[in-house]
């Protein structure tokens, strides 16, 4: 049976039939500790979870007002699974020399999985894709005329590394194309890898930039099997949400090639090797900050606090806010876990040209009594993206 998050994993949102609420610094810093709590469970293994964080905190008021935006993002649901870039906001075909067009398709169930395009970025892999089902096949699972088939669960194999069982992300277009078929946007960490071809993960917190040759190609494996899709309402009959949703096994697995030079060189990791006491709200302890790396499409930051008194991951909570030049804050998504001494946190935000500094503020958060105070004398200031 699914995990009930996992479900949300490629769910799309009409943003047309909810009120815009603005919220607080400290109802926002309550979701976000919230979310970060659901997304990953207290022990070190990830799971695909993180595509409904993605969504909710990417979602400002300024999209939902400006008319110009969701007449581009018409636009641009109709070339999702051509340019990666233009659903993450960045100027069309920026990312050109990043990328790789693949353009090759899987078949099996009667059901059509294309990877358009794939992407290499820093802890993490892009793809392009476009799904489609013939006739025959949506009749037999009975799909509405406009229900999607999603993605399922991801393995990537780059050269003698294997990477499955790690976090993910899925964005879906807003409306289907012409053809009935559907794109999409997926994003694997690449942070949990089988180096010995076990079968099993025996590595996590895995940088894969760093342990590719730059000067190397190497042959690429993206394999899924299993697919999703919302049952006709007419077959649920439980009224459990976890029972509309129709899994299809099968075996699409699409082969490509992929070099990194041109990504690790343009990866900078900036060593920060900060040690923040903590004093507050009955919490005390040590927050741990080691590096930050920032490439052409990702900004990346783990921390780890360490609790002397209070728990480490209920009650209070300590963690990172991260802010650019201009004060505001960065979109992010995470993932952490830990024990009632120790969390690891893994934050990600996505990195803009037009961000040239980067302000870590520390911050403790209580989320039951709706309080939050942000560490200001702790906060400190990096300059980015080559500034």
């Amino acid at each position: 049976m699914k995990n009930q998050y996992e479900l949300l994993n490629g769910s799309s949102v009409d943003f047309d039939e909810y009120e815009e609420i603005e919220l607080t610094a400290s109802e926002k810093k309550r979701m976000k500790k919230r979310l970060k709590r659901e997304i990953k469970p207290a022990r070190k293994k990830e799971r695909p979870l993180i595509a409904a964080a993605v969504l909710l905190l990417a979602v400002t008021p300024v999209m939902m007002q400006n008319e110009t935006v969701w007449a581009s993002a018409v636009r641009i649901s109709q070339q999702i699974g051509q340019q990666i870039e233009l659903l993450m906001n960045k100027p069309e075909g920026s990312l050109s020399s990043y990328k790789k067009t693949v353009n090759e398709t899987a078949t099996d169930q009667g059901i059509q999985v294309k990877v358009n395009e794939m992407m290499l970025d820093d802890g993490q892999v892009l793809l392009g894709l476009t799904i489609s089902a013939d006739e025959f096949r949506r009749t037999a699972l009975r799909l509405n005329r406009d229900a999607s088939i999603r993605p399922g669960e991801l393995r990537v194999k780059i050269g003698n590394m294997s990477f499955f069982d790690s976090a993910s992300s899925i964005r879906e277009e807003p409306v289907k194309n012409k053809d009935g078929s559907w794109n999409y946007l997926y994003a694997l960490k690449l942070t949990q890898a089988d180096t010995d071809g076990d079968g099993k993960i025996d590595v996590e917190g895995y940088n894969v930039l760093d342990h590719i040759d730059p000067n190397k190609n190497y042959q690429v494996s993206a394999q899924f099997t299993n697919l999703d899709f919302e049952k006709n309402p007419g077959q649920t009959k439980s009224g459990n949400y976890r029972d509309s949703y129709g899994e299809i096994k099968g075996n699409w697995t699409v082969h490509t090639s992929v070099n990194g030079s041109k990504i690790i060189a343009d990866t900078k990791v900036y060593p920060l090797n900060k040690e923040i006491p903590i004093n507050e709200k009955g919490i005390e302890g040590v927050l741990s900050i080691k590096e930050v790396r920032v490439s052409p499409v990702s900004i990346k930051l783990h921390y780890t606090f360490t609790a002397s008194k209070g728990n480490a991951q209920f009650g209070t909570q300590v963690g990172v806010t991260i802010k650019d030049q201009n004060g505001r804050n960065l979109s992010e998504s995470g993932s952490g876990g830990g024990t009632d001494t120790v969390l690891e946190m893994d934050e990600e935000y996505q990195n803009n040209k037009d961000v040239t500094m980067l302000r870590f503020i520390p911050y403790v958060s209580d989320y039951e009594n709706d309080s939050s105070k942000d560490l200001t004398s702790d906060a400190f200031n990096l300059k980015v993206n080559n500034n």
